[in-house]
């Protein structure tokens, strides 16, 4: 006797001492696979009702046994031999012996099914043995497959056996779809992307009609950019279900394409045009590398969310580590979902205007809402008015807000989290607000109350935040604040670290070309990964802009491939190692520098008049900052574009939309601030100011300008105006940051100036009025009572005692 093996997933096929049994009879088959798949011990009369019911039983019952004995001499268990045989025979029964030298397909694929299902750890918590076994697992089971059980195979005169195939059929393929499900799924959350669409694809080829597996081929190439290919796979599926169904998509298939349409993929895969390709910037866009665990986390995080168990995440780590673009990604991903997502951001210049980052996020999502009465009454719209006036255009009957401040800012902050209750109502929310260490107090407060009122509501909302670490202490306010949240609601931290050199080689091996064969020896990306990451120590701002310095700089060199895409030649650099080394940027900031040492001095004015204003730039405020006519401005303009230091702002699905532009990252708009003369910072500040103020922009903004030019009698009035505007959206604690602004400028005069004497009385009077009102208001009675003290101490030294 030898090991007997038999193949049922496709077209049946059985093996005996590594030899193709060929059976003289469909039956002699029939019956081993029957025996071998339902195990067990059998009755010859069922057997024998079941195989041959055209006959009597006498005649069935010898049919069998001419079978039986046909089987045992095929699998070399007659009389003379006696090893442990394979069929058991015993009386009345039979049956196959499951313990013997036997192995089944179905067995391997059902013993992976059953760990898969057993395993209730996503591929974050599990431990990495166990990931690496059920991995194993499961390729092992989807390697099985030839097509679907018995296929082709059947016994026309056994009714009964063909009912018992059918029922078989169904079952082992509803086990294999969920073996390639868990499969695809495991490699997709990994970001093994390639491996999971040959998976699915695989899958395909078994189940064409199977939406399931049609969805994870959407979603797998949407995440790798190529949106065309997911709108692609939907088509497929489509015409496979009229053809083969002749039913349509299911509509969570349909709004899944739907979404695709509407969002921007993460990344995207065209070839840049020749003529862009001057500039290594155009096509330097690496893939997400080594932030699996993280990415990973902030899914499993989502489908907790997703179940009503509102969530905060907190993504920190130094600038230039990752943070947004792993959010980025997050957001592309959870968009297809299904999820609505809302993105704020807070930012360090400009001043902080209260409720910023908040109204960022609310107002587009408002404006695409055609009914927003839908979503709240009217009493919580006219609260909600008080962040977005225009809602009083499109209502003109709403009441007015509360007036008693001591409520209102509560009422305000209610408003906010019912219509993210609302919201949450139709599918999960998701909030996202980027650098959240330059949020004003107002936001935070909101923030704050809006994860405890989700949580307490158990709504179907996550709260995804950055945080900005490692080059200041935090500021006190800032601590205070993460620390009430993680008093209120469950907090996940999400630290970013470097990326490790196993992280850099597959990114250099994506810029090489596929597997690195097209753009250099494997030993040579090695090498010069081994090089990078000891010189950036893995920080991938750093990494990628020393990529485009060493580029721009001819130390490494870019080609075109035949099919349109573009490859680095790290095997000619790694040839001439000294001058990849001389090269060799030794800092961000110098990575930096060595870029803007390429502009011409219209093209560097253009960018720091970028860093002056901040965010939101339009190409008319850069121009007259920078003063600048408008045919020099363009061509500025045209070269910081292509040098990919400011990029066009995208808003609504990666669509630019408004005209403005932003720093391709905030290191960038650093350093050249920094890199600017003082003299010319004041300049431009100073012309922000009558550019910005012309524009109606808001007191907050025009008093950091004029603090920044030295402008004290301005910065006082638009410090104090900027405090009023506060206190009407009840942003307190941000207003009496701005009196106390204006109070500083009052009291500590500068040289040659002294604010108290020059300016009228009615304003300083409201200055003190309105800061004692604020702490007040914020309970800070000693603190109010100094306020009004000194206010008194100002009208008896200039003689007003009607004050």
């Amino acid at each position: 006797m030898g090991d007997l093996y038999l193949t049922l997933l496709g077209p049946p096929e059985v093996r005996h001492a590594d030899q193709v049994l060929l059976f003289s009879t469909r039956k002699e088959l029939a019956l081993l696979i029957y025996l071998a798949v339902e195990g067990g011990v059998h009755s010859r009369k069922n057997l024998s009702e079941q195989f041959w019911p055209e006959g009597d039983a006498r005649h069935g019952r010898a049919a069998l046994r001419i079978t039986l004995l046909h089987l045992r001499h095929m699998l070399g268990e007659g009389a003379d031999v006696s090893p442990v045989p394979h069929l058991l025979i015993k009386g009345d029964t039979l049956g196959l012996d499951l313990t013997s030298a036997l192995e089944l397909d179905l067995h391997i694929l059902l013993e992976a099914w059953t760990s898969a299902r057993a395993s209730t750890d996503t591929t974050l918590t599990m431990p990495a043995e166990a990931h690496r076994t059920l991995l194993a697992r499961l390729q092992r089971a989807i390697s099985l497959p030839r097509g679907e059980f018995l296929e082709g195979f059947s016994l026309r005169d056994a009714p009964a056996f063909d009912d018992w195939v059918r029922f078989q059929r169904e079952y082992w393929h509803l086990r294999t779809s969920e073996v390639f499900d868990r499969l695809s799924q495991m490699q997709f959350e990994t970001g093994e992307l390639e491996a999971a669409m040959e998976t699915v694809s695989r899958w395909l080829v078994l189940s064409p009609l199977h939406e399931d597996a049609y969805r994870r081929l959407m979603r797998l190439h949407f995440a790798a950019g190529d949106r065309a290919a997911a709108l692609h796979a939907y088509d497929t599926c489509r015409a496979r279900l009229s053809t083969g169904m002749q039913t349509e998509p299911t509509p969570e298939t349909v709004a899944l394409a739907s979404r695709m349409r509407a969002v921007a993929p993460p990344r995207r895969k065209e070839a840049p045009t020749p003529a862009l390709a001057l500039s290594p910037a155009t096509f330097l866009e690496g893939p997400l590398l080594g932030r699996t665990r993280e990415l990973s986390t902030l899914i499993k995080v989502y489908h907790t969310a997703h179940r009503g168990q509102t969530q905060v995440v907190l993504l920190e780590g130094e600038m230039g580590i990752g943070k947004t673009r792993l959010a980025t990604e997050f957001l592309a991903w959870a968009e297809v979902e299904g999820a609505d997502v809302l993105q704020g951001q807070a930012f360090e210049t400009g001043g902080q205007l209260p409720y910023r980052p908040v109204i960022e996020a609310l107002r587009p999502r408002i404006e695409r809402e055609n009914a927003p009465d839908d979503l709240l009454s009217d009493l919580w719209l006219a609260e909600l008015a008080r962040l977005l006036p225009e809602l009083c255009d499109r209502y003109p009957d709403l009441p007015a807000p509360t007036g008693d401040k001591s409520v209102a800012r509560n009422r305000l902050f209610e408003a906010v989290a019912r219509l993210g209750q609302a919201l949450a109502a139709r599918v999960p929310l998701v909030l996202f607000i980027d650098d959240v260490q330059w949020a004003d107090a107002a936001s935070l407060d909101v923030l704050h109350y809006l994860a405890r009122r989700f949580a307490e509501s158990q709504t179907p909302a996550l709260l995804l935040l950055t945080l900005r670490m490692g080059e200041r202490a935090m500021r006190p306010a800032l601590a205070e604040w993460r620390t009430g949240m993680e008093r209120a609601v469950p907090l996940t931290h999400l630290q970013l670290g470097p990326l490790a050199a196993q992280d850099i080689l597959r990114l250099l091996q994506a810029f090489a070309g596929k597997g690195g064969k097209d753009g250099g020896r494997s030993a040579d990306l090695e090498r010069f990964g081994q090089w990078l990451f000891a010189e950036t120590e893995g920080q991938p701002f750093y990494l990628m802009e020393t990529l485009k310095v060493l580029l721009e700089r001819g130390a490494l060199a870019s080609r075109l491939n035949e099919d349109g895409g573009w490859t680095i030649d790290f095997t000619a650099a790694m040839e001439h190692e000294m001058v990849v080394r001389r090269f060799f940027p030794p800092s961000v900031r110098e990575v930096i520098c060595a870029r803007l040492d390429r502009l011409p001095p219209n093209a560097f004015a253009l960018l720091v008049a970028g860093a002056v204003l901040g965010q939101g730039i339009t190409f008319k405020h850069l121009c007259q900052v920078a003063d600048l006519v408008e045919y020099d401005g363009l061509s500025a303009l045209d070269e910081v574009l292509h040098s990919h230091l400011l990029h066009e702002s995208e808003r609504e699905g990666g669509r630019v939309t408004d005209g403005r532009y932003v720093f391709a990252h905030a290191k960038i708009r650093a350093v050249v601030y920094a890199e600017a003369s003082e003299a010319r910072r004041s300049i431009f500040h100073r012309r922000a100011v009558q550019v910005l103020q012309a524009a109606a922009a808001p007191a907050a903004v025009l008093a950091y300008h004029a603090l920044a030019a030295g402008l004290a009698e301005p910065a006082f009035r638009f410090s104090l105006a900027a405090g009023d505007e506060a206190m009407r959206v009840v942003a307190v604690r941000d207003a009496i940051t701005f009196y106390e602004q204006a109070r500083h400028l009052l009291t500590e005069p500068v040289p040659s100036l002294n604010l108290e004497a020059t300016l009228p009385a009615p304003e300083i009077v409201h200055l003190y009025t309105q800061l004692g009102r604020a702490y007040e208001l914020n309970t800070e009675w000693e603190k109010a009572r100094t306020a009004y003290t000194s206010m008194l101490a100002y009208a008896q030294d200039a003689c007003q005692p009607a004050m």
